[in-house]
């Protein structure tokens, strides 16, 4: 991979299997693995779902821009971004300009049959909110991804999925 561009973004919408997938790549090709979700939790010393509550999506979104950029300079490193991190062009264009972007593209209706909604924070009241996001950030997506992988099995086996994805993107690496 380019030196330049040896930072490796995952993408897509909650629930797609990002952070499971982003961690087993990093694991096989040895690179760190980063969760966005995770390191805003830490830094922030409080849920996702609190965040949106306390302070408002907003605000959350700002701090998600924040981690990006700072994760971003790290070299050999997978990041599992949060599903609206494509919501702002300038998150957009970074991870554009700084890696190579992998669109895990997992129809909202597979999902919704899976996904807890208590763990996010923009679906806690409604399942079919999720169907709606697909429809307002698959453009987005698509816009942003080198690389398009298409999830649309109703297997749940992870490492057979992986297997898939990495045929799909090993040249990218």
């Amino acid at each position: 991979m380019n030196d330049l561009k040896n930072t490796i973004f995952v993408i897509g919408l909650p629930g797609s299997g990002k952070s499971d997938l982003s961690k087993l790549l990093a694991e096989y090709i040895n690179y760190s693995f980063f969760d966005m979700d995770k390191v805003i939790e830490s830094r922030e010393k409080k849920t996702i779902n609190k965040i949106f509550e306390d302070s408002g999506e907003e605000y959350f979104r700002e701090v998600e821009s924040d981690v990006l950029e700072e994760l971003s300079n790290i070299k050999n490193a997978v990041i599992s971004t949060g599903g609206g991190a494509i919501l702002k062009e300038k998150n957009r264009v970074l991870m554009k300009d700084r890696g190579i972007v992998i669109f895990i593209d997992r129809p909202a209706e597979l999902i919704v049959n899976n996904i807890n909604v208590s763990e996010r924070p923009l679906l806690v009241q409604d399942k079919n909110k999720l169907i709606e996001l697909s429809k307002k950030r698959d453009a987005l997506y698509r816009e942003c991804a080198k690389v398009i992988f298409n999830h649309n099995t109703w297997d749940n086996d992870i490492k057979e999925t992986f297997k898939k994805l990495y045929e799909c993107v090993g040249s990218y690496i």
